[in-house]
């Protein structure tokens, strides 16, 4: 597969689809691709600006990355203390995602503050591992309901269908259900997730899921999110994560 052309109708195919769904020219999209690029191309270099990559199956390293990331946003002046809790939570729950079901061997983290007129922090987590709807496969959870494959099995994510065995939680995911919920529903921002054929955006608008063009895959899963760093008073992550 010819990567600079799968690249660029990666960006063209999102960029489309985004604006279809009325989100700001100003995304995410260039942390994304910039993370696609790097996986395909196997040039990892943890020392890029705002992005950091770490093994997905060192808990110590995990943590440092984490670390790094909190301390680079802090570093652009923001008013993080307010986040601190949330951030904290998303990190901790999708680096954990990626840790206990995706197989993966790499992950990657950009963190960054868009200081223009969007006054958000932009973060994307990715790994080049076997997918969501492979994590359902692998441990065979659910397959009766993805007839649809990569789009059945993110949905399943969303709401909460865990391919862990926790009778005592009713096998809720709570590492992708729970943060959609509180950024998208509580401080009306955004959350995607790209995973083999399928893309997955949500936001104020409502959910929107696309198939990706035939010559286009994403291995492993790429979740961004967008939280915009204007809280209401009466916001509260408990509502959202308990």
């Amino acid at each position: 597969m010819d990567f600079a052309h799968t690249y660029n109708d990666l960006f063209s195919f999102i960029s489309a689809k985004r604006l279809e769904v009325d989100l700001n020219k100003k995304n995410l999209l260039s942390d994304m691709l910039r993370i696609y690029k790097i996986v395909n191309s196997q040039n990892i270099d943890s020392k890029q600006d705002n992005l950091y990559c770490f093994d997905a199956m060192s808990n110590e390293k995990s943590a440092l990355c984490i670390g790094q990331a909190i301390e680079t946003l802090k570093c652009q002046n923001i008013e993080y203390n307010k986040l601190n809790l949330q951030i904290s939570y998303l990190l901790d729950e999708l680096i954990c995602n990626i840790q206990q079901h995706s197989m993966a061997r790499i992950g990657l983290l950009s963190v960054y503050y868009d200081a223009n007129e969007n006054k958000s922090i932009d973060i994307c987590i990715a790994d080049d591992g076997i997918g969501v709807f492979g994590s359902y496969v692998n441990c065979s959870k659910y397959l009766d309901l993805l007839e649809n494959g990569d789009a059945d099995a993110i949905c399943l994510a969303r709401e909460g269908y865990s391919t862990k065995n926790l009778p005592e939680t009713e096998n809720r995911g709570y590492g992708i259900s729970s943060n959609a919920k509180w950024i998208v529903d509580g401080l009306d921002g955004e959350f995607s997730i790209i995973s083999g054929k399928a893309l997955y955006i949500e936001n104020r608008s409502g959910i929107h899921i696309f198939s990706l063009p035939e010559n286009i895959e994403w291995p492993g899963t790429m979740i961004s999110v967008r939280i915009p760093v204007d809280v209401p008073e009466t916001f509260n992550i408990y509502n959202y994560i308990s």
